[in-house]
């Protein structure tokens, strides 16, 4: 794993650099089964031991670019529908995947499966960011103690649930 300080502008571009680098390479028009999710800063430590060392540098398949950045909770609104962990500080973890074909797709998201089901085992209370593929239950999960606010909402402004019908999220 490598670790570099980047500019707040390079920060701000951080995908578009990503863009540039697998373009040429033929590999950003093809499926990306990116993991996103939110580590509490106090496991940040059990999830690198577990995940980049343990489930990623061990998986026989190549290993994308990695994106881990701390974040401040009281830089959030509460009002948004965003769920974060309940810590003061948390990690944005990016692992951003390149899939040159169906095989390395599915290779990548029972990769994913193994990382979530570790945070799961182990307790660490991530939060997915971009997620998807939920049961009804799973978003409830997921929303936690925002999920009355967040139905509350739907039905106010999307009163004929005409919006994101496919995720599953509302029954």
């Amino acid at each position: 794993m490598f670790k570099r300080d980047a500019s707040y502008e390079e920060f701000l571009d951080r995908l578009h650099a990503l863009e540039l680098l697998l373009t040429p390479q033929g590999l950003w028009d093809v499926p990306h089964p990116w993991l996103n999710m939110f580590v509490p800063s106090s496991r940040i430590s059990d999830f690198n031991e577990g995940v980049f060392k343990d489930i990623i540098l061990k998986q026989n398949i190549p290993p994308g670019a990695c994106l881990v950045y701390p974040m401040n909770r009281n830089k959030w609104d509460d009002r948004m529908s965003a769920v974060i962990p309940e810590e003061d500080v948390f990690y944005s973890v990016n692992i951003f995947q390149s899939a040159s074909g169906l095989d390395e797709v599915e290779k990548y998201q029972v990769q994913n499966q193994k990382i979530l089901q570790f945070c799961k085992d182990t307790n660490i209370k991530i939060k997915e960011y971009l997620t998807g593929n939920k049961t009804h239950q799973e978003w409830v999960e997921h929303f936690g103690l925002k999920w009355k606010l967040f139905e509350d909402r739907k039905a106010k402004f999307d009163p004929n649930k005409l919006l994101s019908p496919g995720q599953g999220i509302f029954q």
